[in-house]
């Protein structure tokens, strides 16, 4: 969670489930009994050894555990194996458990278009290769143990032809020949350990390096130590070009721009034009070369990142529920919340829909608030944003799903019981976002113009096309 935006964007939610599910319980279940067979094997093996040479004959034991190290050999040998087709099989397990959770999570998606088909062919496809990695570890275990076995017999037999001239010779007893004999299957036990140990070790080292991947993984953005200061919301942008990390893709070029403290500022222009990721700069979710971006007087590199979100609402375009109460997600996890919820619910105004539910503030949500409306689900995060109470709100087109009427209505509303806060607002509704005391218009990474609605109006620009293309059909609608 520490990690920052960049991670998130690499790294498939299956996949990082499956090292922290799957591999974490091969490394727990390595370190618990590696050390009871090792301590097993070294006590076992070193009585046995004992025993043999003082109470039946060293020369005999000496012969006959002679085989026995060829199975530790062969334990080595196989190890290597095990190791690459272990970890093989994990990599199938996490493409599998991302398959899996992307059917899960886009159901809706694959009734809608009666994909079942495909989805179910990509399905089977996964099952069939993490079979087959499956297939191939085992048949490499398989191979394994009975070349071991067979060492194991090995040493039965040099008991047999050595310990039996011994006996007719009257070197040794009868019964310490059936003795050695009994010794000798006690001894296959430890070397057969030995092999156990081995896969467990490379099991573990397989699943080691795949969990380590994820822990060795540094921050892109380096955040200083936290200092708090009074944050005012003073924004100073100056000729910022942007691409994501391990992209070549310029996103933002040249980027000039002033948000002072208390304004409405918007960001307008299609999709793709770097509206959304200009303002994910703007909380510190991804490095900025130094000098570009200021916040209150302080390069933002210098400002540590957490702090900045404390200060800042974010409302993504994906407004995401928890499986929890509607109370629970406004409030979220802060008690001192929970008896101004309501407060926060209307001013989103998403108050008469919780109320119409038969437990009001207590219905449960459901997975990612499946029971909830897209609308509704966004007006939801926007009264958890509001409950921050932040000096800086950012609505990233987290009104899509609402009507124009809601979306200008809900705007409005943050403006005029929210004086103080600076509000920034991406949109696609010009008329929205209409009253902003500044309008940016972003194209293909860069700001075509800005001004307020009158100035970008009369200059019959690229905002000006957009607006009264939006007018046209808003017209031929009614």
């Amino acid at each position: 969670i520490g990690l920052d935006q960049d991670f998130f964007d690499k790294w498939r939610t299956g996949d990082l489930m499956t090292r922290f599910t799957s591999d974490v319980l091969v490394l727990m279940r390595m370190m618990g009994i590696l050390v009871i067979m090792l301590v097993d094997t070294i006590v076992l093996t070193t009585l046995t050894l004992f025993a043999m040479g003082n109470f039946v004959n060293w020369r005999l034991t000496f012969i006959s555990v002679l085989p026995l190290p060829l199975i530790a050999i062969i334990s080595l040998f196989f190890g290597r194996f095990i190791h690459r087709r272990f970890r093989e099989l994990q990599e199938k397990t996490s493409e599998l458990s991302n398959i899996t959770e992307e059917n899960v999570s886009g159901v809706d998606v694959v009734k809608l278009y009666s994909n079942y088909d495909t989805m179910q062919g990509i399905f089977d496809n996964k099952s069939q290769e993490f079979y087959n990695s499956y297939i191939r570890l085992v048949k490499v275990w398989g191979l394994m143990f009975p070349l071991a076995m067979l060492v194991g017999q090995l040493a039965i037999i040099f008991v047999f032809n050595f310990g039996g001239p011994m006996v007719i010779n009257n070197q040794i007893t009868l019964g310490d020949f059936i003795m050695t004999n009994q010794y000798i299957g006690m001894l296959i036990w430890p070397m057969m350990a030995v092999g156990n140990l081995i896969n467990l070790i490379q099991r573990g080292r397989a699943s080691l390096r795949r969990v380590n991947e994820v822990l060795e993984q540094k921050n892109s953005v380096k955040e200083p130590p936290r200092k708090d200061f009074e944050f005012q919301g003073h924004y100073q942008i100056n000729h910022l070009t942007f691409k994501y990390p391990g992209s070549q893709r310029v996103v933002l070029n040249d980027i000039n721009m002033n948000i002072n403290p208390g304004e409405m500022i918007a960001f307008v222009g299609r999709i793709g034009s770097g509206k959304s990721t200009l303002a994910k700069l703007l909380v510190k979710l991804y490095p900025v070369d130094r000098e570009q971006i200021f916040l209150d007087g302080k390069d933002i590199n210098d400002v540590n990142g957490e702090f900045i979100r404390d200060n800042v609402s974010y409302v993504p375009q994906d407004s995401f529920l928890f499986s929890m109460t509607i109370r629970e997600n406004i409030a979220f996890s802060d008690e001192k919340m929970e008896d101004k919820v309501e407060e926060f619910a209307k001013l989103s105004h998403v108050h008469d829909d919780i109320m119409s539910f038969e437990n009001k503030y207590d219905t449960i949500v459901g997975e990612r608030g499946a029971t909830l409306s897209g609308g509704q689900r966004q007006r939801v995060t926007i009264a958890r944003a509001l409950a921050k109470r932040s000096k800086m709100i950012i609505l990233d087109d987290c009104l899509s799903a609402v009507d124009t009427e809601t979306e200008e209505e809900i705007i409005k509303t943050l403006r005029q019981q929210a004086e103080d806060k600076t509000i920034l607002v991406i949109s696609h509704r010009l008329k929205a976002v209409k009253n902003a005391d500044q309008i940016y218009v972003f194209d293909d990474g860069q700001i075509a113009e800005h001004g307020n609605h009158n100035q970008l109006i009369s200059r019959e620009g690229i905002y000006y096309s957009m607006y009264m293309k939006q007018l046209i059909e808003k017209n031929l609608e009614e």
